[in-house]
């Protein structure tokens, strides 16, 4: 029985065939039916940017972010532009205030979103965090978040302007900042410093804020979670926290070095120590700090089973939400083990139908419900290797 097995299973590959860059490449025999397009905000202002996503719906079996895989177009690019380049599909930039429509397509089925782009100035500009102290060598993630005004008082909308802004230090040698508001501390400083985000608009706009860079030794590092299991197919974000010469424990786990005794097969690891569970066994997770010449080491073991998904439950569930506000939803999955994972961040999130409010499938905000002006109920969706969890949202 299983030799027939095998001898239809092969025929009916070759008869269908496989691509890897067809976006049913998970399940050749359910097609691709619709596309929905979302944007992380409803309006933008002027010369700011939003990011846009495309969730393929297939056949209603399953859905899933396909933003990297469509052929992404504006209707007006006088009033937007969009991006097709690598690491920033679906990237729509405001160029004129106006109306117009932004478009994912994959072959003949195609999904919209509108494009709202107000004519808007920017009235304040905040960093995040402020004041911070950190010690040598550590690194810190700067946002730049914009308040804009338009035309009527009550007409204010707030957007993330990290990429936008010109970030500065007041001293490059102490601490270094790039593009992106990343900043590396390089020595320490008697006097605080200045860290400065600039809006380059006419007349410039900026904000500032001080931070102390400490002189201090890593002694030990110690990995968080310890000795953990997860199911082939799923991930685990490890941590790495370390403890300096004056007692202070900060997560270092951006600046150690994750390596895993089995990348290959059983199990990989990022350099964010985000770990992937790809087939059944055990590996050796790593993470080294080199402290002028000393090589700072912990390591812990990640057991990957072969268990696959069973259920999925999202929380919370069937709850009520005031319009213009957010949630952040969790998916947990069971799998035949009986063992549990929290998939939020390897699930695909949909919210249907999406009057009422989008929600998010953007790496760190994988699950983020937020409402509109709209009343009414949509049912939110997590879908994980075909399977589906889902929960009831009401809008008022």
């Amino acid at each position: 029985m299983r030799f027939h097995q095998i001898i239809l299973a092969c025929l009916l590959f070759v008869l269908f065939g496989c691509s890897t860059d067809d976006p049913t490449r998970y399940n050749t025999f359910i097609p691709l039916t619709s596309i929905e397009v979302t944007g992380t905000y409803q309006s933008m202002a002027n010369q700011t940017v939003n990011q846009y996503r495309a969730i393929g719906d297939f056949s209603g079996a399953f859905t899933r972010d396909i933003t990297t895989e469509v052929s992404w177009s504006i209707e007006n690019e006088n009033i937007a532009s969009v991006s097709n380049d690598t690491g920033s599909q679906g990237l729509v930039t405001a160029l004129a205030p106006g109306d117009t429509s932004v478009v994912a397509m994959y072959g003949d089925i195609l999904g919209s979103a509108p494009v709202v782009v107000k004519d808007s100035s920017l009235t304040a500009i905040e960093i995040i965090p402020q004041d911070a102290e950190l010690h040598v060598d550590t690194a810190q993630q700067y946002q730049a978040v914009g308040t804009f005004s338009g035309i009527l008082p009550s007409d204010e909308t707030i957007q993330d302007i990290t990429t936008l802004v010109t970030w500065e230090t007041s001293d490059p040698t102490v601490a270094a900042i790039d593009t992106t508001g990343r900043l590396t501390t390089l020595a320490s400083s008697i006097n605080p410093i200045t860290i400065t985000a600039t809006w380059q608009g006419i007349p410039p706009f900026s904000a500032s804020t001080s931070l102390v860079v400490t002189e201090v030794v890593l002694t030990s590092i110690i990995i968080e979670p310890v000795n953990d299991t997860i199911a082939q197919g799923t991930t685990i974000q490890f941590q790495a926290r370390g403890t300096y010469s004056d007692n202070t424990t900060p997560l270092i786990t951006d600046k150690v070095d994750w390596q895993s005794s089995d990348p290959d097969t059983i199990g990989s690891i990022n350099a964010g120590g985000l770990a992937t569970g790809n087939a059944p066994g055990t590996v050796t997770i790593t993470a080294s700090f080199d402290a002028n010449g000393t090589i700072i080491t912990d390591s812990t073991e990640l057991t990957v089973t072969d268990a696959t998904i069973s259920s999925i439950t999202v929380t919370p569930a069937d709850s009520t939400l005031a319009v213009n506000t957010s949630q952040q939803f969790t998916a947990e999955g069971t799998f035949s083990d009986s063992s549990t994972q929290d998939i939020t961040e390897i699930s695909v999130w949909t919210a249907t139908p999406n009057t009422v409010g989008t929600i998010s499938n953007t790496t760190g905000e994988r699950g983020l419900f937020t409402g509109n002006n709209n009343t009414g109920d949509t049912v939110i969706k997590a879908t994980f290797d075909g399977v589906i969890g889902n929960t009831y949202l009401t809008v008022q």
